[in-house]
């Protein structure tokens, strides 16, 4: 089988190095090179494939492609923030690999491992364990010490609709006479990203509760936030465009998005007041096992998908609808949009 050769427009260092990625994880297919070098070919039809990223300026598309070339839609970045407006891309991709579940590649910032070390997920029809066996004893223990109620790092200030989920609660918890303790640029509390996993520590041994908000609302995008209290042992106050129930087990969360700030106080008193309310939220530790994704993960499943037939003809139809369903009202503010017909 002869080699694949991809361009990526994406001028990143995962993407250096040719085929090392691919050895360095072991693919079993492993025979491409990936180059963000323009210059390697003397025309950018003689590469098999290309890759462009959703934070690419769209004129950097090249005005003329081969009948044999496979391009690559990628993106970590969230389709409410980079909706893509001109028709011109309907039918213009072969290939996805993005953080939405149902992409060809799909790449996501978390990593769901079952007790057989299999990953199980992120995915669109996840199955959970139905009957979950109670919290362990050591989950426990860590959770004794707990007392305050509520904590946000943030550093992004401008996201109105999350500011206003995280004002609405304090709002609500100051009827009880709990907080919500902001860190970072957003609040009083310092949070200093040089020394995040002393915040993480705090979050752990003193809150109950951990607001995951997400900037953006998309369908799929949840980003490595969630792990915060997923990893230290603090129950997450979700809010975002997924369904997630495809990332996180039943009662384990609290999902903002379908409560209102009253409800949710409602919730976070209880277990706050009744151990055995608050412990059952941590059921899943006999089951699962949460991990950050690697930052390329599903390098191997390029290679793969570079050297299959399977996907040789295939373009997508109704991109812009397939990559955020609201594009139509995103699209309607006029800086989304690149007349690249007429460029």
């Amino acid at each position: 089988m002869y080699g694949r050769l991809a361009y990526s427009h994406y001028n990143s260092a995962i993407f250096k190095n040719g085929q090392k990625a691919f050895l360095d994880h072991n693919c079993t297919q492993y025979n491409c090179f990936l180059t963000n070098d323009k210059s390697l070919l003397l025309d950018l039809r003689y590469y098999d494939a290309i890759l462009f990223d959703v934070e690419n300026n769209w004129e950097d598309h090249p005005p003329v492609r081969a009948p044999h070339q496979r391009y690559i839609f990628t993106a970590s970045e969230s389709a409410g923030n980079y909706p893509i407006c001109d028709d011109y891309f309907e039918n213009y991709y072969n290939l996805t690999w993005t953080y939405k579940l149902n992409s060809d590649i799909p790449w996501t910032y978390i990593t769901i491992v079952d007790k057989n070390n299999t990953v199980i997920g992120p995915k669109v029809n996840l199955t959970w364990v139905e009957h979950m066996d109670p919290t362990p004893d050591f989950v426990k223990k860590k959770l004794l010490k707990k007392k305050k109620a509520v904590a946000w790092f943030v550093s992004n200030c401008y996201s109105k609709a999350r500011q206003k989920v995280a004002n609405d609660i304090a709002v609500s918890l100051s009827k009880y006479n709990l907080k919500l303790d902001v860190y970072g640029w957003c609040g009083n509390k310092t949070c200093p990203r040089d020394r995040i996993e002393d915040c993480l520590d705090l979050l752990q041994k003193d809150y109950f509760f951990y607001l995951a908000l997400e900037k953006s609302m998309a369908e799929d995008y949840v980003t490595e936030k969630i792990l915060y209290p997923l990893l230290h042992y603090t129950v997450p106050i979700v809010y975002g465009g997924a369904n997630y129930s495809r990332f996180l087990p039943p009662s384990s969360y609290i999902d903002a998005g379908k409560l209102n700030s009253d409800e949710i106080a409602t919730l976070i008193v209880e277990a706050i007041n009744n151990r055995n309310v608050y412990e059952d939220y941590f059921r899943w530790h006999n089951h699962y096992t949460y991990k950050e994704s690697p930052v390329i993960a599903d390098v191997c499943s390029l290679c793969e998908l570079l050297h299959s037939q399977e996907n040789e003809f295939k373009s997508i139809n109704k991109f812009r609808q397939w990559w955020n369903p609201s594009y139509k009202e995103l699209c309607k503010n006029e800086h989304h949009f690149v007349d690249i017909k007429n460029k």
